[in-house]
């Protein structure tokens, strides 16, 4: 667990003394994402981005200049950051994120990351910034994003309640789950996946029985892709040029047309 908690500037013991995910997913649910534009063209065809990892600190470094030069040439409608948004979990990185996430100019959905819960407050500031850390989107009649909030390490009975209760109740034939942990990221156990096996056998059972396309994270800092019993698992990568750990650094990106979904990865430079 030590391992968690490097490169920490301030309270490096905030990440035990949180809200417990029940509490956090509980209140989730009596708020609404924190987003200006949720207008959606009904088209035959959505196009979105998925990355992870941020990582923004006081310098601010990050690749979205590179991408927001995609998004007008790849036609992007909106994209999914699978958490880690902030370094520290500080108001000031979370400030300049939601900054910059506005400049480019189009719809977004975030979730937390371990990363963004490592101050006492983190979750307090967060809310006021974003909102939920677990909630679901329909885009466009066809497309449904549910986001789970596994910043801590667990899913919790409660959320998983809650995401069983959407899978059994949607019928939209694309199903996209995305939050911050894998469940598999390597043959071997390491920090970089959600660590309990219950919990990870359990959600592989859910996605199987409804159906789910695709389960996209973040965490460790590359793109690895695999299938299993048919659903597509993704890692998605960091978008800060500091942070990598294998790999080159990317985002993926979706095309949703008549005849299904469809994905690709992009390398940024």
């Amino acid at each position: 667990m030590l391992l968690l908690l490097t490169g920490c500037e301030e309270q490096p013991g905030a990440f035990f003394r949180h809200e417990s995910i029940n509490t956090r997913i509980r209140e989730s649910h009596s708020l609404l994402p924190h987003y200006d534009d949720l207008r959606y063209a009904d088209t035959a065809t959505l196009r979105f981005a998925a990355f992870s990892d941020l990582h923004i600190t006081k310098e601010n470094e990050n690749f979205f200049p590179s991408f927001e030069q995609d998004i007008l040439e790849k036609k992007i409608d909106f994209f999914v950051v699978a958490g880690d948004l902030t370094d520290h979990g500080q108001a000031r990185e979370f400030d300049t994120c939601l900054t910059d996430l506005m400049h480019l100019g189009i719809p977004w959905f975030v979730t937390l990351g371990n990363h963004d819960m490592y101050q006492k407050n983190s979750w307090n500031i967060w809310k006021e910034y974003f909102g939920p850390s677990c909630y679901t989107v329909v885009l466009s009649g066809k497309l449904r994003l549910i986001f789970l909030d596994t910043s801590t390490g667990s899913i919790g009975n409660n959320q998983f309640h809650w995401l069983e209760q959407v899978l059994k109740e949607s019928s939209e034939t694309n199903r996209i789950v995305i939050t911050h942990y894998p469940l598999y990221d390597d043959p071997f156990p390491s920090i970089y996946r959600l660590p309990g096996a219950e919990e990870r056998y359990k959600l592989l059972s859910l996605f199987h029985q409804y159906d789910v396309y695709a389960f996209v994270s973040g965490h460790l800092h590359t793109f690895q892709y695999k299938e299993i019993n048919g659903i597509h698992h993704f890692i998605v990568g960091a978008m800060n040029p500091h942070k990598l750990d294998k790999g080159e650094h990317g985002y993926l990106f979706f095309t949703l047309k008549e005849g299904g979904l469809s994905w690709e990865w992009i390398p940024v430079p």
